[in-house]
């Protein structure tokens, strides 16, 4: 197939223009993520942990997965490197906000917001010697929700 000058333009505006437009969603940003390194924010922020960045890409998707399952189309899921080394998942639906910080220790932090109570609640889970979840036990409940 040949092409004309022409049809070389229209096709690299598309793609240009595809590329522009589009999103980045929150699995391609934290695969983004991965070659950051120390200060990467200039202001002398700790580089995203590998093993940070693999147990938010399995909470990502499972809360991705969760959303698709109850058919709630409202809700918008974003994700950000912290300045310790970490990675702070965030999403809201009608009623609620939530956070999920997870900590360069593995630790996991959870927010839940009543948006219309303003009541908020606060956990904490640490690890040990072991992780607190393990990012296959993510992969397992994903899978059994798609189910």
């Amino acid at each position: 197939m040949r092409f004309t000058i022409d049809t070389l333009h229209i096709l690299a505006y598309h793609v240009i223009s595809c590329r522009l437009n589009h999103m980045a969603t929150p699995l391609e940003q934290l695969r983004a993520m991965r070659p950051l390194g120390e200060n990467w924010d200039g202001y002398g922020a700790a580089a995203p942990h590998a093993n940070v960045i693999d147990l938010a890409q399995e909470f990502v998707a499972l809360v991705e997965a969760l959303m698709v399952k109850t058919a709630n189309d409202s809700w918008t899921l974003h994700v950000t490197p912290t300045r310790v080394g970490g990675v702070l998942i965030d999403w809201e639906v009608r009623f609620m906000q939530h956070e999920i910080d997870i900590g360069p220790d593995r630790s996991i932090s959870f927010l839940h917001l009543n948006k219309s109570t303003g009541q908020t609640e606060v956990r904490k889970f640490s690890p040990g010697v072991q992780a607190v979840v393990h990012p296959g036990l993510l992969q397992e409940l994903r899978q059994l929700l798609a189910a």
